[in-house]
């Protein structure tokens, strides 16, 4: 839609200044809307792939956390691999690194990004009373470096600093 508009609109110029003597003018509008074109595309991309990347990781943990509370329904307890789930989930792709931690009462699923630009997550399944409750944070920033666990106070589940929930 946006490449259609500026196409209209440059050749709206073109027929403006399109003479014999305008002909400078055509090539410096050309010279002059051309990188705008190119770095806004460009930019555009690179934004959908990082949005993109970012929501796959995103629907990883999620369904990590799904897959806990099946699985210790199903055995009385949490598992540390991600096999186990079932899900078919590879633990490393090229954008992010996926991994499962135990604790006490809880287990925790990640999906660190393996690339700066990346923001990583973290679930947690907490055993509260005799239910399962889960919670999935965002880090706060870009980062390669895995966030910081859920914390469980009292059966209110909270993201840890440095953390958003979503």
């Amino acid at each position: 839609m946006l490449v259609n508009r500026l196409i209209q609109m440059f050749d709206l110029k073109i027929s403006r200044i399109y003479s014999y003597q305008n002909w400078h003018g055509l090539v410096i509008l050309t010279t002059l809307s051309l990188p705008f074109f190119c770095t806004t595309s460009a930019t555009a991309q690179v934004s959908k792939t990082i949005k993109a990347s970012e929501s796959q990781a995103k629907q990883y943990v999620q369904t990590m956390n799904k897959a806990q509370q099946d699985y210790y329904a199903q055995n009385s307890g949490f598992t540390s691999s991600i096999a186990n789930l079932g899900l078919g989930i590879k633990p490393e792709s090229p954008n992010y690194k996926y991994s499962i931690s135990t604790g006490n009462k809880a287990v925790f699923n990640y999906g660190v990004s393996q690339q700066p630009n990346l923001k990583s997550f973290v679930g947690g399944v907490f055993l509260v009373g005799t239910t399962t409750q889960t919670i999935l944070c965002q880090s706060a920033a870009a980062s390669t470096k895995k966030p910081a666990n859920p914390i469980n106070t009292n059966g209110n589940l909270l993201c840890a600093a440095g953390t958003a929930k979503i």
